[in-house]
């Protein structure tokens, strides 16, 4: 029990550990405009600084707010390009509206472009998962369709018997057509899909 009493707090401390942003040392040594800069580059809120706040609340140190505000707004700047952008997008991560207006045209530009690239790329993606399910369903009929197959034509069978193999068999036969036209038809979507994202990835240009 003093072991596992011992492993959970250790665990815990861990857990708060890291949700900690800084450190004691850190927090003593902190250059606040720095730490804004780096903040705005990264496309965090400036009310990020809260989370400093908490961190270093412990050490007894405040963050100085203007100083970090500064390197905040130069931060941002560094941001807000429609490289980045595009980048935030085509990861599929979710813009929180850092960027100032003057310039959040460009970039959320960009981000769109971006976005619909990752969109279109997790479409893809799951009509192949959707495609290779329904291969294995197709496969699993098969071997039962030719099973019943088998057994229709080899085995001696009474008339009932014969007449549930059969509608087992049509039934088979009906079941393996409809997933044949569902395989094709998201075959289709998906090289459509694919055709959409290679015109678009060409396009760009960031």
């Amino acid at each position: 029990m003093k072991i596992q009493r011992l492993f959970y707090s250790t665990l815990v401390m861990l857990l708060i550990a890291g949700c900690a942003t800084m450190d004691k040392s850190e927090c003593r040594e902190a250059d606040w405009q720095m730490i804004g800069l780096e903040d705005g580059a990264r496309g965090r809120l400036v009310s990020y600084v809260g989370n400093h706040r908490e961190a270093c609340a412990e050490y007894g140190v405040t963050p100085d707010l203007a100083s970090y505000e500064r390197g905040h707004a130069n931060g941002v700047r560094e941001f807000c390009t429609d490289s980045n952008g595009f980048r935030l997008g085509r990861a599929g991560r979710r813009y929180n509206g850092v960027c100032p207006t003057g310039l959040q045209g460009q970039f959320l530009a960009a981000y769109e472009t971006g976005r619909e690239l990752y969109q279109l790329s997790s479409d893809i993606s799951r009509l192949q998962r959707d495609v290779n399910d329904m291969q294995e369903e197709l496969a699993a009929l098969t071997e039962q369709h030719q099973g019943v197959e088998t057994m229709l034509v080899s085995a001696a069978l009474s008339v009932k018997d014969r007449k549930i193999l059969l509608d087992r068999f049509k039934q088979l036969q009906s079941q393996i057509a409809g997933l044949e036209i569902d395989i094709r038809d998201f075959e289709l979507e998906a090289a459509r899909r694919q055709g959409e994202y290679d015109v678009l990835n060409a396009a760009h240009g960031y």
